[in-house]
């Protein structure tokens, strides 16, 4: 029961769940855009959660927490502009 109260099990469980949430929409909807838009938006949601546990980037200084994010931002807006062209 105490690996259940850890913070990072519990994202690595989560990171798992949504792996496999984007792996039955990919299945399902193969070719549709908006269950691209899906994937790329969980896949950014992953990101995040693993730069936020594992690389500890929420522990830095205010100018590298807020590069990260943006830089998280940006590919996340690109992937969705070249997917919607």
């Amino acid at each position: 029961m105490a690996l259940l109260r850890d913070n990072k099990n519990l994202v690595a469980m989560g990171l798992l769940l949504a792996t496999i949430v984007s792996w039955f929409t990919f299945e399902e909807f193969h070719g549709y855009v908006i269950a691209s838009v899906v994937i790329i938006l969980i896949s950014t949601v992953k990101v995040k959660a693993v730069m936020s546990s594992f690389m500890e980037i929420e522990a830095m200084p205010g100018p590298w927490k807020y590069m990260m994010n943006g830089w998280l931002a940006v590919v996340c807006l690109s992937m969705l502009i070249a997917e919607l062209m």
